[in-house]
């Protein structure tokens, strides 16, 4: 008999407090209970702990402490006690998980100790593009990433800031701007134009005298050396809210297109010359961009058979499908076409060489799963080795209630996991984007990585589960696991607890993909060229 979606919550409680060390002898005789009487219980156990070590085995390479103890109970063998640590959460929405890849254990122990300094905060947005620019604080580069609470100074000229969340702002110099999360900035001199897609709505700027949020626009602000700001509406509408002295704000009002008002910490006003001034701020800036590209593999599915070759720019990937169940019955409708349907049996594996090379991916996909689809029936949707030794990435849906919203998507390495806090498990189509990125500091490169989740172009609103020590995984991953793309199970594992759901559209790239290549991706289903990116 199949665990209802209760009992499987009950046993996800039990054996996170098995794994916590908070395992009560009431709840420890509830465990021996299900293991003993339910076959069933004893797979999505071990599976659960098989995961679980195997998230955390590149932890225990780190603990400079003693040995655990040996469990005083002979009956279930007890994973090592967690050591936590709380991981950093951009204000207002964003969330960037870094995690340490790689290196010495000396290195890996002194960045885990200096976790927190200046120079290891998580990164929230980009130099894009500049035009003459010019700087009086720290000069940056094109292509330099910038972390939550970083000053921008620009003397002169133009500078372009590409946010995680997807918004753009031009500042033009002299001006002085902080960053502050993927979501939120801070204009205290100068001029900015914010160019804000859909799927950042809610983007706030905000200094001395307004708060200005986003609803879908493109507005100027600029404030001059008095505390004044003037705010200018070029598209769409915002949600205006003036603040006086002591930092208070007034009721927002609405700005729409064409309209613009002045915010003093006296009072507010209308603007002088309002024409002359939204006919300037329209003009674009043609900015200077690095001209990389990324290179792509994609897996459209609309071929016959049970083997698809990918489409790519530099290499091909033959994605072949295996399991216990037939591949005639595997293509479906898909989101374009055709797709892959999942049925808890079935799974794909494609080579990719340099798939486990710690550096700069993405992957990308429709998906859609059912609204009822039973704990159970989860399970991984893509998995790859990542780094050293058995360590591997797993996006997923979220099945365990005691770590988040059910049916959220999910992103789990080696150390620890983000959980987002939209629902994928509503049987529609939702468009994925996981992107890994090394860490940056002024053009040198840090050791650690971040990860972000984007779910139909929208940066997720998520949170970070850090790990510690557990104990190591008995499932090695094996040399055919090297450098492989699993979808439907995880790299180095097999059995119950596969994906079901339907997958289309498939690209991973080896670099890490902008917002708006991420858009692109999801409304054109091809690759964005730099030109396209520059005439957006």
């Amino acid at each position: 008999m199949s665990l209802s979606d209760h009992e499987l919550l009950e046993l996800h409680a039990l054996s996170d407090a098995l794994v916590d060390g908070t395992i009560t002898e009431t709840q420890h005789a509830r465990l021996e209970q299900w293991l003993a009487s339910s076959e069933e219980a004893r797979r999505h156990y071990v599976g659960a702990m098989a995961l679980s070590a195997s998230l955390m085995d590149y932890a225990s390479e780190m603990q400079a402490e003693a040995p655990d103890a040996r469990p005083t109970s002979p009956r279930i063998a007890r994973p090592a006690a967690w050591i936590w640590t709380i991981g950093s959460l951009a204000a207002a929405a964003v969330l960037v998980l870094a995690f340490w890849l790689g290196g010495s254990k000396e290195r890996e122990v002194r960045d885990e100790l200096t976790a927190a300094a200046p120079e290891n905060e998580e990164t929230v947005a980009r130099i894009s593009g500049a035009k003459d620019a010019r700087w009086s604080g720290a000069a940056l580069a094109t292509g330099e990433e910038l972390h939550s609470g970083q000053r921008i100074e620009l003397a002169g000229g133009f500078t372009e800031i590409t946010f995680d969340s997807g918004a753009q702002i031009t500042l033009e110099g002299p001006a002085v701007l902080d960053v502050n999360s993927a979501w939120d900035a801070a204009l205290h001199r100068g001029i900015m134009k914010a160019s804000v897609p859909p799927e950042a709505v809610g983007f706030r700027v905000a200094n001395a005298s307004v708060n200005v949020v986003d609803l879908g626009t493109e507005f100027t602000m600029v404030a001059d050396e008095s505390g004044a700001t003037e705010v200018f509406v070029l598209k769409g509408a915002v949600e205006a809210a003036a603040r006086d002295h002591t930092g208070e704000e007034s009721p927002a009002i609405v700005l729409r297109e064409k309209q613009a008002r002045r915010f003093a910490r006296v009072g507010g006003s209308e603007v002088s010359d309002r024409e002359a001034k939204l006919a300037k701020f329209s003009r674009r800036v043609a900015f200077d961009r690095l001209k990389q590209s990324a290179h792509y593999a994609h897996w459209s599915f609309d071929a016959e058979g049970s083997e698809f070759t990918a489409a790519t720019d530099s290499a091909s990937g033959r994605l072949e499908l295996l399991g216990n169940t037939p591949s005639a019955n595997a293509r479906t409708i898909g989101h374009r076409r055709s797709g892959l349907h999942f049925d808890g049996q079935r799974f794909a594996k494609v080579e990719l060489p340099g798939m486990r090379q710690r550096s700069a991916r993405s992957i990308a996909f429709w998906t859609k799963i059912t609204p009822d689809a039973p704990l159970s029936d989860g399970g991984t949707i893509a998995s790859w080795p990542l780094g050293g030794g058995n360590r591997s990435v797993a996006v997923a849906w979220n099945q365990n209630a005691a770590q988040g919203l059910l049916g959220v998507l999910r992103t789990d390495t080696w150390r620890g996991s983000i959980i987002g806090s939209t629902s994928v498990r509503d049987g529609q189509w939702h468009h994925i984007a996981v992107v890994f990125s090394p860490r940056t500091k002024s053009g040198k490169k840090d050791t650690g990585m971040q990860l972000r989740q984007y779910i139909d172009g929208r940066l997720e609103n998520s949170f970070a589960k850090h790990h510690g020590k557990r104990a190591k995984s008995a499932e090695k991953l094996t040399a055919s696991d090297d450098g492989a793309l699993w979808i439907g199970r995880a790299a180095g594992r097999s059995g119950a607890g596969q994906f079901r759901g339907t997958i289309d559209e498939l690209f991973v790239a080896d670099a890490a993909l902008s917002p708006q290549e991420i858009r692109h991706l999801m409304r054109e289903n091809q690759p964005a060229t730099p030109e396209m990116l520059a005439a957006q």
